[in-house]
């Protein structure tokens, strides 16, 4: 017959022990969290193939909007100065009202600000224009 210890004994000898599978348990969700599939935001780009197949912008005045950013974090609409951010706003929200989805150009310096680049992306997205195109200087080792 099999004896069981005394009740005064405690109980503790009858329950397992719960430890390593808390740990196996841990363990499991670490790597479950760690290996998870999280969406990437991506913006599409059509990048071309070579240097060869790089197009020259267009420069008929009228054609497209320009806006620049310069390494100061300045902003330029037309060759007009714009003094921040919210007048840039202003000015370009009644540029495009003015006339039927124009294309942009974005001539940006390298070391300009990327929080404000962000920041007109957003608003470009916002108003929905999808014709716009990131105009760059050629790099000194061109041909």
């Amino acid at each position: 017959m099999i004896r069981l210890p005394d009740s005064r004994a405690g109980q503790s000898g009858l329950l397992p022990d719960l430890t390593p599978l808390l740990d196996v348990i841990f363990i499991v969700l670490v790597f479950f969290l760690l290996t998870a599939q999280t969406p990437l935001l991506q913006l599409p780009l059509e990048l071309p193939d070579s240097r060869e197949a790089l197009k020259p912008a267009s420069v008929t005045p009228g054609d497209r909007l320009q806006v620049a950013l310069d390494a100061e974090g300045r902003w330029r609409l037309a060759d007009e100065p714009m003094t921040d951010f919210p007048a840039l706003r202003q000015a370009l929200l009644a540029s495009l009202a003015a006339t039927e989805k124009p294309g942009l150009d974005l001539a940006l310096d390298r070391h300009a600000p990327l929080s404000a680049f962000l920041d007109l992306m957003a608003l470009l997205q916002q108003q929905g224009l999808d014709d716009t195109r990131i105009l760059m200087e050629p790099s000194s080792d061109a041909p």
